[in-house]
């Protein structure tokens, strides 16, 4: 058989030619195309290229282009550039957010942009970067992050969950530890009590309206007498921003947030305080007594609310300032700042209460107490003898729909102005919008609204000025009484439904028990008052002593009773200068009031004017008194007398109805209240003191009298006469005859006694001014004497001859003894004839002629 090598030459060769193959133990026969399947016939490649695989597994070569700074030079692949190093690239600048940084990834070289490279970071647990530095924004030097970071520590570097439920106490006790301000996230932070704060410094930073401190539980330990929730005593306090919420569910009688006396100076805004309901020490914020330290305590913009007591507490501090602060819904004050020292050694000095807002609570603000005695047993003991507060200003606060009062104040040397007290008293059962038992204060450029008991209570107060106050809408607008040396000037006041002043006598807390002083020297200067209706103008009532009503503007509005402009029941008060409806001068005409001919005068005027007049006048009385006939409209206690507890007033008279209670203070009657007027009484009624003690005596006033010294001027538009004899109130002059005063003419009476005495008037009834010129003098009854005093003389003179003549009475020749001008005449008292009448016929003394 021939070999391959022997076989002739094919000329072509193409898919259908068959070749012999040896397969399964067999010779047999596959064509070209058989045999080529699947094996790549042609390899073609580019210039620069090389060939290779790219995908996984086996695959099929493939051209691999060459990239750039590479060359393939015959079968050799070389780099065209130096190698790689990165320190020989050129300087860049700082990367930005979309610039690419190499990483080795998942076993792969991988690129990611800047900004996300760098946000990874907090990735990376236990990453030290304490010593990077940075400069703080505003500042110029670099600290290290570290140092930034101690400004100040947040309560979860010391463990705190801030969870609301696990307790954070240690934690916040081991951050203020270290010195620094601790700083609260906006979240919930479960301290439990008692967590008591001492150090140097406590600086606790909050997120306004979203860090709340939150009491889990109340342990009975701490530094407090009185366990505490929450108690400060570290020497600074500094709080900004947290809300301290005391747990509702917590009733236990513990402080909630305290500051103690060891704290001098603190500083705390934009917190709130609320949900206390322990049941006498439930307060908001409490500042415990550190008087007489020298304090620096201010509160600012912070918020009081829905706690059991008062929202905010302060005792016996020094320095005190409360402003721009809320206090609401409190079972107590919404601002309370009081001493109950019972040895009143411990004062509240130098407070600023300014610019809060209080609303539905007792009291909105509270400054001071009226218990002379600070023993908390009813019924207290009132006074102004030991002042728990001494200086303080109460300014611009706004306090409305508080259950009593809006603002109450007592104590020496406290200034209220520029509050706005609006619809205050809303228990129902009494208050005001402000109430001042004081010593030594002013109440001045406040406004009240709204239908509280009263506007402004003083009742008690002494040395105390109430003035420029706009009071709309009370019961009783401004109550002054039962107090001393005070003054009511300048105030406006209108729209009030019972009275616009009232003064009592002795003044009570409306529960029997008084406040140990009666009224006196008491002046009403310069108010303007509207009133209407049947109410009153200005009130007095059981014998105030020493009242000054002077220059007040009353209107009675449309529908007013007239007589109400001024009510007086008492024997001492001075009226002067005073205006009802702009009327300088009432026109009133006397009547005939039960046979008697009266005038009855406006108790507010000085001055009335009579048109026309029938008969003498009886009578002169004032509109008051002409109602309060028969009537006790006072009783005035003459002697105080010694040891009663219990006593009773006694009347006894003609008439009926009347009834009194006595006024005791330390075993002494200091005034007597009627609760009846009755009516029927006169001459001889009297009151008896009947008791446990001794001594007291006292006198009861039927009707009203003419008030001392009060002055009164009639101007007489028609002939008046006044009688003198049978006139009651008596009617006295110096004549002890009737006066006439002539058309045109004016008297002027003054209060003399209990009745009038005629001071300044016209003498018709003695010298006649005659319309032509003349005049004529006349008597009722006996001589005309013309009487010189001295050695004066009876001189006639005339407008031509300013010597004249005069005429002259003795004893004797005047003969070389009496002087006397030229017409000039003697009686010789002695008589006889020839010897009796004598004329001078010339000047000096020896002139003279015996003509009869």
């Amino acid at each position: 058989m021939p070999t391959i090598g022997q076989l002739p030459s094919a000329t072509s060769v193409s898919d259908t030619d068959e070749l012999a193959i040896f397969q399964n133990g067999q010779t047999l026969s596959a064509t070209r195309a058989q045999v080529l399947a699947g094996v790549q016939q042609t390899l073609t490649l580019p210039q620069n290229s090389l060939l290779g695989g790219v995908g996984p597994g086996t695959a099929v070569p493939v051209p691999i282009t060459i990239g750039a700074n590479l060359a393939l030079s015959g079968t050799t692949l070389s780099a065209l550039a130096t190698p790689f190093v990165i320190p020989a690239l050129p300087a860049g600048t700082p990367p930005g957010v979309s610039d690419i940084v190499p990483i080795g990834q998942a076993g792969a070289n991988a690129g990611v942009s800047y900004a996300n490279f760098l946000g990874g970071m907090g990735a990376v647990p236990g990453l030290p970067g304490g010593a990077l530095v940075a400069t703080a924004s505003g500042a110029t030097n670099a600290r290290t992050i570290a140092a930034l970071a101690s400004n100040a520590v947040s309560i979860e570097d010391f463990g705190a969950k801030g969870d609301g439920v696990t307790d954070d106490s240690a934690a916040l006790l081991a951050a203020i530890a270290s010195g620094a301000p601790v700083r609260f996230g906006a979240k919930a932070y479960a301290i439990a009590g008692e967590c008591d704060i001492t150090g140097a410094n406590c600086t606790l930073l909050g997120v306004p309206g979203l860090t709340v401190l939150t009491r889990p539980a109340q342990s009975r330990l701490g530094i407090s007498a009185t366990p505490a929730w929450i108690s400060f005593a570290a020497t600074t306090l500094f709080m900004d921003g947290i809300i301290f919420d005391a747990n509702v569910a917590i009733t236990a009688n513990t402080f909630s947030v305290v500051v103690q006396p060891a704290c001098t100076k603190s500083l705390i805004t934009r917190c709130v305080f609320r949900n206390a309901k322990g049941s006498g020490n439930g307060s908001g914020l409490c500042y415990l007594a550190s008087d007489p330290a020298i304090t620096q305590h201010h509160i600012n913009d912070c918020e009081f609310g829905a706690n059991a007591l008062h929202g905010f507490y302060a005792q016996a501090v020094d320095a005190l300032s409360i402003t721009n602060c809320r206090g609401h819904d409190n079972g107590g004050n919404g601002i309370n700042v009081d001493s109950q020292d019972l040895t009143f050694r411990l004062k509240v000095r130098e407070v600023h209460v300014m610019g809060n807002t209080c609303w539905n609570n007792t009291c909105g603000v509270i400054v001071g107490n009226f218990n002379a005695t600070n023993i908390p047993v009813v019924p207290f003991t009132y006074g102004n003898s030991n002042p728990d507060i001494l200086g303080a200003v109460i300014l611009g606060n706004n306090c409305y729909n508080n259950r009593w009062y809006g603002i109450y104040i007592s104590g020496r040397n406290i200034l209220v102005s520029g509050n706005l007290c609006a619809n205050n008293s809303t228990s129902g059962m009494g208050g005001a919008g402000i109430l001042c038992d004081t010593g030594y204060c002013k109440v001045t450029g406040n406004m009240i609204t709204g239908a509280s008991a009263f506007g402004i209570d003083c009742g008690g107060a002494i040395y105390t000025e109430v003035d420029s106050n706009y009071i709309n809408g009370a019961l009783i607008g401004l109550n002054i009484g039962g107090g001393q040396n005070c003054t009511a000037r300048s105030n406006f006041i209108q729209d009030c439904t019972g009275s616009s002043i009232a003064v009592q006598n002795v003044e009570s807390d409306g529960n029997g028990d008084n406040f140990a002083l009666s009224c006196t020297d008491l002046s009403i200067i310069g108010n303007w008052i509207n009133y209407s209706g049947g109410t009153i103008g200005i009130l007095i009532r059981d014998a105030a002593q020493n009242v000054l009503v002077m220059d007040n503007i009353i209107v009675a509005d449309a529908g007013a009773n007239l007589t109400n402009a001024f009510s007086a029941y008492t024997d001492s008060v001075i009226v002067r200068g005073n205006l009802l409806n702009f009327t300088p001068r009432w026109q009133v005409n006397p009547v005939s009031v039960g046979g008697v001919y009266t005038l009855t005068v406006p108790d507010i005027v000085d001055a009335v004017s009579i048109s026309q007049s029938s008969a003498p006048i009886t009578s002169i009385v004032t509109a008051q008194a002409s109602l309060a006939a028969g009537q006790i409209t006072f009783i005035k206690v003459l002697n105080a007398g010694l040891g009663y507890t219990t006593a009773t007033v006694n009347i006894s008279g003609a008439g009926t109805g009347a009834a009194a209670f006595p006024w005791i203070f330390k075993g002494r009657i200091i005034g007597i209240q009627m609760s009846n007027f009755g009516s029927g009484y006169g001459a001889g009624t009297t009151v008896t003191i009947t008791g446990n003690g001794g001594g007291a005596t006292a006198v009861a006033q039927v009707g009203l009298p003419v008030l001392q010294n009060r002055e009164l001027t009639i101007d007489c538009m028609a002939a008046v006469t006044f009688a003198a004899s049978g006139s009651t109130p008596t009617q006295s002059n110096w004549t002890g005859a009737p006066i006439t005063v002539p058309a045109g003419a004016s008297i002027d009476w003054i209060g003399n006694n209990g009745g009038w005495r005629a001071a300044r008037f016209s003498q018709s009834d003695y010298v006649s001014p005659n319309g032509d010129g003349s005049l004529t003098l006349k008597t009722q009854l006996g001589d005309i004497s013309l009487h010189p005093a001295g050695g004066g003389k009876v001189r006639i003179v005339s407008d031509t001859e300013s010597t004249g003549a005069v005429e002259l009475i003795g004893r004797g020749s005047p003969q070389n003894s009496v002087a006397a001008p030229a017409g000039s005449t003697f009686r010789n008292l002695n008589g006889g004839v020839g010897n009796t009448f004598w004329v001078s016929q010339g000047t000096g003394s020896g002139n003279w002629v015996a003509v009869a």
